[in-house]
């Protein structure tokens, strides 16, 4: 029974005197209203102007709810019950759960019980948006599928988690209030529970375009006396140093008043906080961290981190102190490889913080506080479904991911609080810190496009956005005095300042100083704080071997020439210093796995076509052969490297005509599969030095046609791409290391090039005759000629390692140390020559 919608101007009144007015003309009583209004943190500004306005005369109406409250399950225990049973099913599907690891598939419990829990919100209404995503994604389809199924078994728990009226009275509200900042979720929750009664939306101003901020300074430039700053510095460093000497400026001043820090900034944030540290001045972070932050949520993963690798808890700590536990025996419970459900996990955890007190000490600890309360609702779970060690680890992390963590033992004036907490309220001194129009961009939702997220009651982008800009203008609008923080680069990349606030700088301009880049009406630049950023060329690095061989390998791998023929800087950090490990050991990349893939694949294909019987000239039969391998690899898989080659394994099958007819092709030729993956190992000796060098490698495919040998490589790259290399040979040099490691100086040498657009073969040219004139009769034996001098200097420390920027630092690994990003010719673009196949 929503009424008219009143629009609200924010140069005007305030939202709450709009509303107090409009009751008083209504004769509405004033308790029996229900007030709906945006986040907890206006509730206390609220109360202060219904104090004002009555004079204390009035009491506050029956009762508040607030849009951020209403879109949050209202109990965890059960929730947890919901998430763990979910869990158990989701790992039995091969689409959805197959492809995860244990604390993706949690993540994903979480998503889809927060649309069924949306569903069940919006169950009144038709729900066009998700089924017609639906019925046009096959992958959509499963996943809602899951999410209706969930809606309709488990309505009763779900409609018993949306958050309830918290009403005091015996009665229903006889009026119904609502502050409307865009949010659906309240609209949905009154339609639930309050069908009948009559809904006055005042709606918060949603800012768009120019012409608010045009109003916006004149407002406050001209008719209020209040000064609004704009600071841009340089950097980020300068920025939070810019930030911290603000606060401690308005500290001097007024050294009892409270300053709000909208951030929008958080790694400006952090650094501001430990500069106003250095200077003794505490902040009260009301920003939120996640829980899996805190040092108490580290000490206890790495609790179940060991139970989880060695079976038991062997070395175990006080979680401040660090401090080894006295007369410690190890403890365990079971054996590693059983199952036991989410309670009885809890349990035994419980017990066994009992039993060494340290529950005591995480009692003192706001972070050890929602770890007990943690365990203790999952001590009430009653859902069956079992985890092992691994799967409680992943339990506990995204419960951990999922909570937010506050210390409450800092009480200080100087508080920071997100942005949007600053609607409807008003401040004597505010610093907004990051006005970057990338701290205004929002990502849309993760399993929905926004037409459907929109529909089930989530914000969009765009809503996110204009929520943000509107809390924004108000803030400058009500607040006294306001200092907007910006740093014209992060990272050493331009930030472009917030579009609304270039067009509020352009209204603030004068006749006088039109030519200024920034308004002086507002602009202020701190004098000791000046500093001028020139632009310098980034000089790439120069390096050259360590004394006494110390920088000479063992072995060098053939896969590694690559580096060298793209990069002796490359070449020598990663395989002669070398360069240190840039991943976690043993998990695989997503290149590295789309390589073990196809060359499994391609193998098991050619071994399957080699059998006696097999149609080797019909299309179809090879394209059944490729198909069938790769279901059959994908099959022997682990669950992770499901979930990071599955990308390739769609792209796969897009492809396998192409590649079917190739290998058939190559039949007919007669050529015979021979072997692959095939270990190949050679010794170079160094020259003049003498010291020798193991060459080590791995042949991708070996084929015989008759006497004739033909090596093969399996490249991710358009055909296209690879002929324009090989003019010229030697910059491809593993296929001709393998021809000298194998000794066959007549092998031909074939790329198998696997593209989107394309698949073929690219055969190397033959040898020059300026090389046959010379000696040689290969590209192998070039190659190692070459090698064996240029090596050997370039180990004995006689030639510097540089960079060659250009296609080579293409997402390299040592770039970042390297460097040379400013070199123009970095900035060429070679998209399309790659197989971009994701």
């Amino acid at each position: 029974m929503t009424q008219q919608p009143i629009a609200l101007d924010p140069l005007l009144e305030s939202p709450f005197q709009s509303a107090f007015a409009w009751l008083e003309q209504a004769g509405s009583g004033f308790a029996d209203v229900l007030w709906v209004m945006p986040r907890i943190e206006t509730v206390s500004s609220f109360k202060r102007c219904w104090a004002q306005h009555h004079h204390g005369q009035a009491s506050l109406g029956p009762w508040v709810q607030t849009a951020d409250r209403l879109s949050q399950p209202a109990a965890m225990g059960p929730w947890l019950a919901l998430q763990a049973d979910l869990v158990g099913v989701l790992r039995e599907l091969a689409l959805l759960g197959g492809g995860s690891s244990r604390m993706q598939l949690w993540g994903l419990a979480q998503e889809y019980l927060e649309l069924a829990l949306r569903q069940v919100l919006v169950q009144k209404r038709n729900s066009t948006a998700l089924a017609e995503y639906s019925n046009h994604n096959a992958f959509a389809a499963e996943e809602a599928q899951v999410v209706a199924t969930l809606a309709q078994t488990y309505h009763t728990e779900l409609a018993a988690l949306l958050p309830k009226p918290a009403v005091p009275l015996t009665h229903n509200p006889k009026t119904i209030v609502w502050f409307d900042d865009g949010e659906t979720v309240p609209g949905l929750w009154l339609e639930l529970f309050y069908p009948n009664v009559p809904v006055q939306v005042f709606k918060l101003p949603a800012v768009e375009g120019p012409i608010p901020w045009q109003k916006l300074g004149k407002k406050r430039f001209e008719q209020q006396p209040s000064p609004v700053v704009l600071q841009v510095a340089p950097d980020e460093t300068t920025q939070a140093q810019q930030a911290a000497r603000q606060i401690l400026d308005w500290l001097n001043t007024d050294p009892n008043t409270e300053i709000a820090v909208a951030v929008l900034d958080r790694l400006a944030a952090r650094r501001m906080v430990g500069l106003l540290a250095d200077a003794g001045v505490l902040v009260d972070d009301r920003t939120g961290w996640r829980l899996s932050t805190s040092n108490v949520a580290g000490w206890f993963d790495h609790l179940l981190q060991q139970y989880a690798e060695q079976g038991q808890l062997s070395d175990v700590t006080q979680p401040f102190t660090g401090q080894p536990l006295e007369h410690f025996e190890p403890w365990a419970f079971g054996k590693i490889s059983e199952r036991y459900t989410l309670a009885k996990w809890a349990t035994s955890f419980s017990e066994f913080f009992s039993r060494h007190g340290l529950d005591e000490a995480l009692q003192q600890d706001e972070a050890g506080q929602q770890l007990l309360t943690a365990l203790g609702l999952m001590r009430q779970v009653p859902a069956q479904t079992e985890f092992d060690a691994d799967e409680f680890l992943a339990a506990w992390r995204s419960w951990a991911e999922s909570q937010r963590f506050r210390p409450l033992d800092i009480e200080s004036s100087v508080r920071m609080v997100p942005l949007l907490s600053t609607r409807m309220r008003q401040f004597k001194r505010v610093l907004v810190l990051g006005c970057a129009q990338s701290h205004f961009q929002e990502s849309p939702p993760g399993l929905l496009p926004p037409a459907v997220a929109q529909e089930l009651g989530f914000p969009g982008p765009r809503l996110a956005r204009i929520q943000k800009i509107s809390a924004l203008y108000e803030l400058l609008l009500r607040s006294d005095q306001v200092t907007l923080l910006h740093s014209a680069q992060v990272a050493g990349k331009p930030e472009m300042l917030l579009p609304e606030l270039t067009w509020l700088d352009i209204v603030l301009r004068r006749a006088e100083n039109l030519d200024l880049h920034w308004s002086p009406t507002w602009h202020h630049q701190p004098a000791p704080l000046e500093i001028e950023v020139r632009e310098q060329p980034e000089l790439p690095l120069n390096l050259s071997a360590l004394g006494n061989g110390g920088s000479l390998p063992e072995s060098v791998r053939v896969t590694a020439l690559d580096d060298w023929a793209a990069c002796r800087l490359r070449f020598g950090l990663k395989h002669a210093l070398p360069w240190p490990q840039q991943r976690e050991e043993g998990a695989m990349r997503y290149e590295q796995l789309r390589g073990i893939f196809v060359h499994k694949v391609l193998e098991k294909t050619a071994q399957h076509m080699s059998q006696a019987g097999q149609a080797v000239n019909q299309l179809e039969a090879w394209k059944q052969a490729l198909l069938d391998q790769a279901q059959a690899v994908w099959g022997k898989l682990g669950q992770d490297d499901r979930a990071t080659v599955y990308p390739f394994l769609k792209f796969f099958d897009q492809i396998v005509p192409r590649v079917a007819g190739k290998l058939m092709e190559r039949q007919i030729q007669g050529w015979q599969f021979k072997g692959a993956e095939q270990q190949v190992e050679n010794a170079l000796v160094l020259q003049p030095s003498g010291t020798s060098l193991a060459l080590k490698g791995r042949v991708d495919r070996l084929d015989a046609r008759g006497d004739a040998l033909a090596i093969s490589d399996i490249k991710f790259t358009n055909p296209t791409a690879l002929k324009k290399r090989l003019a010229d040979p030697l910059s491809q040099p593993q296929l001709p290391a393998y021809q000298a490691m194998l000794r066959s100086p007549n092998a031909q040498l074939d790329f198998l090039g696997l593209h989107k657009d394309n698949v073929d073969w690219v055969s190397f040219p033959p040898l020059s005759d300026e090389h046959r004139e010379q000696g040689f009769e290969s590209w192998g034996e070039v190659l190692l000629s070459a090698l064996s001098h240029e090596l050997d200097t370039f180990f004995s420390g006689k030639a510097v390692w540089q960079a060659n920027p250009g296609d080579a630092c293409e997402w390299c690994s040592v770039r970042g140390v390297c460097r040379p990003e400013s070199r123009s010719e970095l900035n060429e673009n070679t998209a399309g020559e790659e197989g971009d196949d994701e």
